[in-house]
């Protein structure tokens, strides 16, 4: 696969490295540079004497160099893909060298385990059996904690409604910062961000109907808490999604055993954000065959780079795990292959009348949706309320408060409609991409920071 050069810049790990990378895409940098339809290697000189041997891994992409960078992509990496898109004559079809082909063969090697490792068996039924009830304990305990955790939420949750959102606001960031301290401490981390997250809302200038905001934000809470309390009763696919909500997590093994899902995949949006101590990017897939939605996210430390890139406005063929949930949406790839650039979207844009639909039906099933997938077509940035979006039908449709590019949003459009994919949430659309002549343009990634 070769991409072009904002979807290469996308894989990234900070615009350090993009621009770096772009600084590095010139032939006077480059030794040894070759190519197939597999790979791509070459040399670059760095502050020492000895070269840094960089290749790529076009079915990815995967990088490696022998550079001392502790960030994935390095620039090396990136800057031998965006030569190779800028120049191409440059990498003549060649016999990869011995360094390039083990390298690629140990990839190969390592896919079949983690296949093999997805199906089998491998701890005897009477360790399986004590290992279960090991976990069964502990999992007994921390339910405990977190059980006492929700009453105490519930208790304050009612006291707030007593008082309301206006007579805590002088209380400042502390009061909630103590509630969200008491979550961690019972075990439910996710319920503790979501509070502090809550309390800032209402201390941020120009967010517009930060009240109603985490009214609603506190509203869901709420419900979490009951539905906890009655989890036995829940079916089982959305029990998942209560304990997920609350903080367990599913072991990849686990996630890759579940039926995978094969189709033709169109990476449609991708964000990356802080969470803390964390990176996280999230990228959305809709399949071409299937039209089912898929949310893959992946977490990184620092400038650790991510374990699988995924490049907006590229495709790729492959089987896709989804969790369990009563509304399925995030998955893991189990495999992937042929990986190549988006010449067209599939997937049939909706009316706000059908998503409008679709997102009632999803909430049905699973009351605790926090992200819904968008595509709408005829969209039109207005001119005056940079907020709001008009359909083709000439309907305002709110922009989440987040959106920090409504003007670059407008430019691109100039006054025509545009196709935009994004996040609905039931009240506000939140644009994460646009379809834009004949490519896909990632809000995160192309627009300027």
């Amino acid at each position: 696969m070769t991409l072009d050069a904002n979807q290469i810049l996308a894989l990234a790990p900070d615009p350090a490295s993009a621009k770096a990378g772009s600084q590095l895409a010139s032939a006077r940098n480059w030794s040894n540079l070759g190519g197939n339809d597999t790979a791509l290697w070459g040399e670059c000189q760095g502050s020492g004497k000895t070269p840094y041997r960089t290749q790529i891994d076009l079915g990815g992409p995967a990088f490696k160099c022998t550079c001392p960078s502790r960030k994935f992509p390095c620039k090396h990496g990136l800057g031998l893909y965006l030569l190779r898109t800028s120049e191409p004559a440059l990498f003549g079809a060649a016999d990869a060298p011995a360094w390039v082909s083990d390298w690629l063969q140990g990839r190969q090697v390592r896919q079949d385990k983690k296949a093999e490792k997805a199906t089998a068996i491998e701890t005897s039924p009477e360790a399986a059996a004590a290992a279960a009830a090991q976990a069964r304990k502990r999992e007994e305990k921390r339910e405990d904690k977190v059980s006492a955790g929700l009453v105490e939420l519930q208790t304050w949750l009612h006291d707030l409604a007593r008082e309301g959102l206006a007579a805590v606001r002088s209380r400042g960031q502390g009061f909630w910062d103590a509630i969200a301290a008491r979550m961690a401490d019972a075990q439910a981390a996710p319920l503790a961000r979501r509070l502090r997250r809550a309390g800032s809302m209402l201390y941020q200038s120009g967010l517009r109907n930060a009240e109603g905001l985490v009214a609603n934000e506190l509203a869901s809470l709420y419900l979490l808490a009951q539905a906890w309390q009655r989890i036995d009763s829940l079916p089982a696919p959305l029990q998942a999604d209560v304990r997920a909500l609350l903080g367990w997590t599913m072991s990849q093994d686990d996630v890759q055993r579940q039926s995978p899902v094969a189709d033709a995949w169109h990476v449609l949006a991708q964000t990356t954000f802080d969470d803390e101590r964390l990176r996280v990017r999230a990228t959305w897939l809709h399949g071409a065959a299937t039209g089912r939605w898929a949310l893959h996210v992946q977490y990184a430390v620092g400038t650790q780079g991510f374990e699988q890139q995924l490049a907006p406005g590229s495709a790729f063929d492959g089987e896709l795990c989804f969790y369990p949930s009563a509304y399925p949406l995030r998955a893991q790839i189990r495999s992937q292959d042929d990986a190549r650039p988006l010449t067209a979207i599939a997937a049939a844009p909706s009316s706000l009348d059908a998503l409008l639909d679709a997102h009632a039906h999803a909430l049905a099933v699973q009351p605790f949706l926090e992200r819904y997938p968008a595509l709408l077509d005829g969209l039109v940035p207005d001119a005056v309320d940079h907020g709001i979006l008009h359909d083709a039908h000439g309907r305002r449709i709110a922009v989440h408060p987040s959106f920090r590019h409504p003007l670059h949003l407008l430019a691109l459009s100039g006054g025509h409609p545009l196709t935009v994919c994004g996040e609905w949430d039931g009240r506000t659309l939140l644009p994460l991409s646009v379809w834009h002549d004949g490519r896909l343009v990632n809000v995160d990634s192309d627009f300027p920071a």
